[in-house]
């Protein structure tokens, strides 16, 4: 029987050693919380200086989803940050942040800068099966965790997703947590799912160590590497929903109808539905905008993709890019 690993961290080289002592006292976790973006953001030097990150909100009462960009001028991080995690406390929203760096404030593919971070949601597989071992791994519920691995080189947008995507293909991880614009929960936050009895996000284990291992690419991604990254910019935010199946109700398929009406996801085949809604709308002459507008608070993306905005346009892009093709 051969005998498992034990993970041990080297020494870490930053103030996030010093940092989630005490995970009970609201003060220091929101400290805790701001001195780990310091770590995680300050090395950053995008165009002219300036780039763009995010953190996230989603209210405990009511599930609306809030989300800020936070601009980095010259690597120095903005005292909003602060007042950000304090005004939108861990009690009353799950807090969530994003890792990658974007050079306009909007969380999309197409804006992706490139990053030296792996990441993944490990969800219920071994944090320490993983090859390479995770730089910081963090507990996000009772046995369900998310990793992020420090590479000791940056890569661009779509490579740095094909890294991603082996480790969780690979090792057991979500299957659909692999996207450039993936939300993380924030260490030191309240998971408030309804099945949980408000267990408090907190890491594991620590080592920013550069990691010079990669895991190894899905073969059938190694073509995809030099793919560009599709072009597809939609606004879910420009038009209204309802206003746009009430627009197309009398062309529109009366099943796809029905499924961008429900208000919960009754249909097994998730993918298969956000496939006949963007089909649907497109083929009826919706505009890119407008098919955003409906499929981005269908409960049957929300519950394949969360709220990111990247496979949102991948999933449009690559509908009409089908559908297109096949003419």
């Amino acid at each position: 029987m051969t005998k498992k690993k034990t993970y041990v961290p080297n020494k870490h080289p930053k103030n996030t050693a010093k940092i989630f002592k005490d995970l009970d006292d609201d003060a220091d976790v929101t400290r805790s919380q701001y001195q780990f973006f310091h770590d995680v953001w300050d090395f950053w030097n995008g165009p002219n200086g300036t780039l763009y990150t995010f953190l996230a909100f989603k209210r405990v009462s009511d599930g609306k989803w809030i989300e800020k960009a936070i601009k980095i001028k010259d690597g120095a991080l903005p005292r909003e940050v602060f007042e950000i995690l304090t005004e939108f406390n861990r009690w009353d929203y799950d807090q969530y942040f994003c890792p990658i760096a974007f050079s306009k404030p909007r969380r999309k593919r197409q804006y992706a800068l490139p990053t030296r971070f792996g990441w993944c949601d490990i969800d219920e597989s071994d944090p320490y099966a993983y090859d390479p071992w995770p730089s910081l791994p963090w507990q996000t519920s009772p046995n369900r965790y998310q990793a992020l691995w420090s590479w000791d080189k940056y890569h661009k947008p779509n490579e740095a997703e094909r890294f991603s995507k082996a480790l969780a293909y690979r090792h057991g991880g979500d299957r659909n947590g692999w996207t450039i614009t993936k939300m993380l929960r924030l260490m030191g936050s309240i998971n408030h799912k309804t099945q949980y009895d408000e267990p408090i996000v907190q890491t594991v284990a620590r080592d920013w160590t550069e990691v010079r291992a990669r895991p190894l690419i899905l073969k059938r991604d190694q073509a995809k590497l030099s793919t560009p990254i599709p072009d597809v910019d939609a606004d879910p935010t420009k038009f209204n929903a309802a206003d746009v199946v009430k627009k197309y109700k009398g062309d529109l398929h009366p099943k796809a109808h029905t499924l961008m009406r429900n208000r919960k996801a009754y249909e097994p085949n998730r993918s298969a539905q956000i496939f006949h809604m963007i089909a649907a709308l497109h083929e009826v002459g919706a505009s890119h905008d407008e098919i955003a507008s409906v499929i981005w608070p269908n409960p049957y993306f929300i519950e394949k993709h969360g709220r990111d905005m990247g496979k949102l346009n991948e999933e449009i892009a690559r509908v009409v890019g089908k559908l297109e093709g096949d003419q």
